[in-house]
């Protein structure tokens, strides 16, 4: 049981993802090698731990480097959500800028592009939110998500406000809301699409 504990101590030398998965694995291995060990006498036994803490002092320090690598990896992709993110709320702010300025300014035909930039912060606001929500939890593919979520967002978007604008507004006109939505469906889409080809591929295997 001493023996056990010690070669236990000694697997906190790794990873703790790689304690999880092969520490129990290792710890049976140790136990029957070493019982095999200790009926040669004691300096079998000795060489035995002398080869375990050998194998440890090399491979260890193997294992840490490979999980620093992956971490970099998982870092790199969390710098590039928030940039992505960023971008996302810096378009939405721009967008609402203008919307307010062609609100007291703006007049005839202007306008429509007044309901464009509605569509566009409205559906990027929830449709970014959810895509950032689902690409953190899920790892999804990037455009796939976002298509469906953009689609499923401007559609809801825009049955919302016509069901809301026939009820409220009696100048309410469908096609110019439709119009708006296709335009911010189209805008996102686009943005999103960019961003999915700013990832690098892996490298194929030599």
């Amino acid at each position: 049981m001493l023996s056990k504990r010690l070669f236990q101590m000694m697997l906190f030398a790794y990873p703790r993802e790689f304690r999880h998965e092969y520490g129990a694995e290792m710890t049976q291995v140790f136990r029957d090698c070493y019982r095999d060990t200790q009926a040669n006498g004691p300096l079998t036994a000795a060489g035995f731990w002398l080869r375990m803490i050998l194998d440890v002092i090399r491979t260890a320090p193997i294992e840490r480097w490979e999980n620093l690598g992956k971490g970099s990896e998982t870092m790199k992709n969390l710098k590039r959500d928030a940039i992505g993110l960023l971008a996302c709320v810096t378009i939405i702010v721009v967008a609402l800028f203008l919307l307010g300025y062609l609100r007291a300014h703006g007049s005839g035909s202007i306008l429509l592009a007044g309901y464009a930039l509605d569509a566009i912060v409205s559906a990027g606001v929830v449709g970014n939110l959810v895509i950032f929500l689902l690409m953190r939890s899920e790892r999804l593919s990037t455009f796939r998500t976002a298509l469906w979520t953009l689609l499923i967002v401007n559609g809801a978007l825009l049955l919302i406000s016509t069901l809301i604008g026939i009820r409220v507004d009696s100048g309410f006109s469908f096609p110019i809301v439709f119009f708006s939505y296709v335009v911010s469906f189209i805008f996102w889409l686009a943005i999103h699409w960019v961003w999915s080809q700013t990832k690098t591929s892996p490298e194929p295997a030599a």
